[in-house]
């Protein structure tokens, strides 16, 4: 598998995804473990860095706590998109564990 014909899926539009992507392409081709199936896991750590770069928009935006509104009760509560993010996050590493590109793998 050549890096040039590996391309991100048209789902990924996302910058930071993408960028993704690339380090790990290179980092499994520098492996000699780019294959069918670690290709299938950087895709799919690449839709959840997509996901979470979409969550910390919306925190961006909303910010960490928001008005809630239920009837005549008001009250702040936490942005769901902080629990996605850390779990997105918590999957990422599972999967780059599986890619064998973890700090703790270097350490051959």
């Amino acid at each position: 598998m050549s890096m040039k014909t590996i391309k991100p899926k048209k789902i990924i539009k996302n910058k930071e995804a993408k960028k993704l992507f690339q380090i790990l392409i290179q980092e499994l081709e520098k492996e000699n473990n780019l294959n069918d199936r670690t290709l299938m896991i950087v895709d799919n750590m690449v839709l959840l860095e997509q996901l979470k770069q979409e969550h910390m928009e919306d925190i961006k935006q909303r910010g960490v706590m928001e008005l809630f509104k239920n009837g005549s009760q008001e009250m702040f509560r936490e942005n769901k998109s902080v629990d996605k993010i850390l779990k997105i996050v918590k999957q990422q590493r599972k999967l780059q564990a599986e890619l064998k590109l973890t700090p703790a793998s270097e350490k051959k």
